[in-house]
């Protein structure tokens, strides 16, 4: 049988498109690569969440020896933040393995964290212009994730409006 035959009664040419012809063989190399890439990233970032999952277990210790002895709040409660701050980046990681993109809002989240602990940590011994600086960026983190925060609701609406 002919290949006009087998086509309907003309040759496939040019015009037929990608479906019926077979792709370039070195092609398909790029696509390894990427894909080889990816898994590359995953166990980087596999071995980052297995070096916080460490560091986190140290320090959920030495929150348990420091609520043991007599020590300053102060002290505590930045241990305590710190902690949480680890299993923020730990959530970060587990989202990108996932969707492979970073969350802007768990970023944000995690900055916000990161800076009461600073906060916490200095207390009443840094100059107020330093507490002016971090109450401005305290302020604009919350106004970014509020609106970040917003849009996602209003794109969830969106989405569900439009399924109806």
């Amino acid at each position: 049988m002919s290949t006009a035959a087998t086509h309907g009664g003309h040759d496939p040419g040019p015009r037929d498109g990608p479906a019926l012809r077979s792709p370039a063989p070195h092609t398909q190399v790029h696509h390894v690569l990427r894909r080889l890439l990816e898994i590359a990233q995953d166990v980087v970032v596999i071995g980052l969440m297995v070096m916080l999952l460490g560091i986190a277990l140290v320090a959920l210790v030495q929150l348990f020896r420091l609520a043991m002895e007599p020590h300053a709040p102060k002290v505590i409660l930045g241990q305590v933040v710190y902690i949480l701050i680890l299993a923020e980046l730990y959530r970060t990681l587990i989202f990108y393995l996932r969707e492979h993109r970073v969350s802007v809002a768990l970023i944000m989240e995690m900055a916000i964290v990161t800076t009461v602990n600073e906060l916490i940590l200095i207390g009443h011994d840094g100059p107020p212009l330093r507490y002016l600086a971090i109450a401005a960026l305290l302020l604009v983190l919350g106004g970014l994730l509020a609106i970040d925060r917003w849009q996602a609701r209003l794109r969830d609406d969106v989405n569900h409006t439009s399924a109806h």
